[in-house]
Formats: structure tokens, sequence, C-alpha cells
């Protein structure tokens, strides 16, 4: 399922417009990504948890060349589903 598919889905349950799912869509994920561009977690009960997980660097070695190199640390974004959604 894509966004347009995902809108349109939300519009019909609902009972809006188009516009105004694509616009609860794009205030969730924007809300979300603020929050793990923070470091706070957003726990959806019934269906999961956002996690912005930290990678520190590392010392790491190129295959191509065996030279020993620093990785960079990131974070990145994870998702955790909630038992009830792992049952499905």
């Amino acid at each position: 399922m894509n966004k347009k598919e995902l809108v349109g889905s939300l519009a019909e349950q609902c009972g809006t417009t188009q516009a105004q799912a694509a616009e609860f869509v794009d205030a969730f994920t924007n809300t979300v990504t603020g929050q793990l561009k923070e470091g706070n977690a957003v726990a959806i009960p019934g269906f999961g948890q956002f996690i912005a997980k930290h990678r520190p660097s590392r010392e790491m070695r190129n295959p191509a060349t065996g030279k020993q190199m620093m990785s960079k640390a990131k974070t990145s974004a994870q998702f955790k589903p909630s038992v009830g959604l792992k049952d499905l």
C-alpha cells in the first residue's frame, strides 16, 4: 500500500475528504519524525512502538584494502510491533 492508497482508505473509513485524510497522514508522519529526531519513542497501543536507535562509531576493516577505519555514529528509526500485531 502506498501513500495514495492509504489516504483513500482513511478517507473512506473516516468519512472525510482525501485532502483531509492526506493532512492527517502528513501530520502523523511529521509528529513521529520530529519525536524520533529528539530521541523520543512513539508508542501506539495495540500497534507498536517507533524508537530512535543510536549506534556509536566503531572501528572496522575495509574488506577491499584491509585498512582499519572508523564508521560514523548514526541514529536510525526502528519499529517494534506490539504483541497483538505480532500474533496476526
